[in-house]
């Protein structure tokens, strides 16, 4: 009997890693923009890059996205001031090109 319990736990921990291992890719699908971005700089100077590149309807917030605050680009109130929100290391909100929205990353390089 403690046999079969020991090969169903290892069975239900092979099947619990392998969703694990995998949900990376699932969650992956969206496209993404990464920027490279040296030294301290504006969303709005990010923006305007971006806009060079072709990305257009760009929404940068000043708040990550979480659990609380999925869509924080969709809040007029963390996307007021872009000339006064720096860039942070990682996702910064979204652009739109060629018709897809893209995730947009801000690789920080000094």
């Amino acid at each position: 009997m403690q046999f079969r319990s020991i090969n169903f736990i290892v069975a239900g921990a092979m099947a619990f890693s392998f969703v694990f291992a995998h949900a990376d890719g699932l969650l992956s699908k969206a496209p993404v923009v990464h920027v490279a971005v040296v030294g301290v700089e504006s969303q709005a100077h990010l923006a305007q890059s971006l806009s060079a590149m072709g990305y257009s309807d760009i929404a940068l917030t000043t708040v990550a996205a979480d659990p609380t605050h999925p869509h924080p680009e969709l809040n007029p109130e963390f996307t007021a001031d872009p000339q006064d929100t720096p860039v942070r290391s990682g996702w910064n909100g979204v652009a739109v090109k060629d018709g897809k929205i893209v995730q947009v990353y801000a690789d920080l390089r000094s």
